[in-house]
């Protein structure tokens, strides 16, 4: 999904997905993140469809009603390497910039770790 574009309000959905471990219902989202209202979440997510940003989850019980539920189909990682590889950034520039901000030990360990892992796969 590296050439996935997201409008502002699909964007807004997304990262109410992105930030939640369960499948949601459109109508779980406005509760969640009160700034959207239901008829833009429920456009939102007919976009975000037919994007493939997001898939049917499964049918739950809202209520007295069945609804569909969905989660998110890629990672906000993943969405944000795939932006920044459209826009041909580059990668050494900014690892090196967050580098030099991290404060957290046991972060710039998990970070060396992953460079190594990442060494030992590419070889």
């Amino acid at each position: 999904m590296k050439n996935l574009k997201l409008s502002n309000k699909e964007m807004d959905v997304m990262l109410v997905f992105w930030n939640t471990d369960e499948a949601l219902a459109s109508s779980d989202i406005p509760k969640i993140e009160s700034a959207l209202n239901i008829n833009t979440v429920r456009v939102a997510i007919k976009n975000l469809l037919q994007k493939s940003a997001i898939e049917v989850a499964d049918i739950a019980q809202r209520g007295t009603v069945l609804t569909r539920t969905y989660r998110p189909t890629i990672s906000f990682e993943d969405y944000l390497s795939g932006q920044l590889q459209h826009m041909n950034f580059n990668s050494l520039n900014l690892m090196s910039a967050l580098v030099r901000q991290e404060t957290d030990h046991e972060n710039l360990d998990e970070l060396e770790k992953i460079i190594r892992e990442r060494r030992r796969s590419i070889k």
